[in-house]
């Protein structure tokens, strides 16, 4: 008798070796990020390692880009990550201009024209949850799981409020930072809390309901992508006021994050049976 067909598994192994292979490429740009952080590098390898870190923004961007592409933007399904693969695409944009500002024109990039790029980051990875929180209304309440986000998400701004907004950026005010340095200064802590972190929370409680079902498996990647780039984001300016000190590891955040969502369009990929 013959036996039973074995079932193929959702996820292909070509996902597997293209997460590696990114996976690869960040590694080596974090060891790169510690030697720069020691002026460990020449002049020629240190801009050659700059431009490394901001290019692979641009390819996650671009994996995430096309799958959203390959899914079929006029499906929700494909807007939701077109949305995310353009929020990408917008931090690459600003990864870019702060480059080049900060690299070639040796100017300080803060305030700057990136600051716009990596907030429009926010609004489209907003649109993009919000989007597919929605689709899953039919399926699973979702009233409460955004209530419980919103609280913990006010929570969490007090939070930013009290040990960032308060003590640190508030006082120094326009008279330190200008008027465009007050505002991106408080619009990126704020924007980790209410337009990454919050949003994430309550797609996370959502697709909770729905138990280990596959079509949630990208969704938790997401918000873990989010969750780290909140922290990374929220981490890396409370250091800069607190004098406690930047480090390589903390600025790989945004690497990480990035990296985790072009990894969940590529789950997308498999789950949603692009060919």
């Amino acid at each position: 008798m013959a036996s039973p067909a074995r079932k193929s598994s959702v996820i292909a192994p070509a996902t597997y070796i293209g997460a590696g292979v990114l996976i690869a490429l960040a590694a080596v740009y974090s060891f790169l990020s510690v030697l720069m952080y020691d002026d460990a590098l020449s002049d020629a390898a240190y801009a050659a390692s700059y431009w490394f870190g901001t290019l692979l923004q641009v390819l996650f961007a671009v994996i995430i880009i096309t799958v959203a592409v390959r899914i079929g933007t006029r499906q929700s399904v494909g807007k939701q990550w077109l949305l995310i693969g353009l929020g990408v695409a917008s931090f690459a944009a600003g990864d870019i201009i702060w480059t080049i500002i900060e690299l070639h024109l040796g100017k300080d990039p803060y305030p700057s024209l990136a600051d716009p790029f990596y907030v429009l980051q926010y609004g489209l990875f907003l649109a993009a949850v919000v989007l597919a929180i929605r689709s899953y209304r039919q399926l699973t309440p979702i009233r409460t799981p955004v209530i419980i986000a919103g609280i913990v998400t006010l929570l969490a701004g007090a939070a930013v409020y009290a040990g960032l907004l308060a003590p640190y950026i508030f006082p120094a005010g326009t008279a330190e930072l200008g008027f465009w340095g007050l505002v991106v200064s408080t619009l990126y802590p704020l924007g980790d809390v209410f337009f990454m972190f919050g949003p994430a929370l309550a797609l996370a409680l959502v697709i909770r309901q729905l138990g280990a079902g596959r079509l949630g498996w990208p969704w938790w990647v997401v918000a873990l992508g989010a969750f780290v780039f909140a922290v990374t984001d929220a981490g890396y300016s409370y250091a800069d006021w607190a004098g406690i000190g930047l480090t390589s590891t903390l600025e790989m955040g945004w690497i990480a994050a990035n990296l985790i969502f072009a990894i969940a369009a590529l789950v997308a990929r498999d789950v949603y049976r692009v060919r």
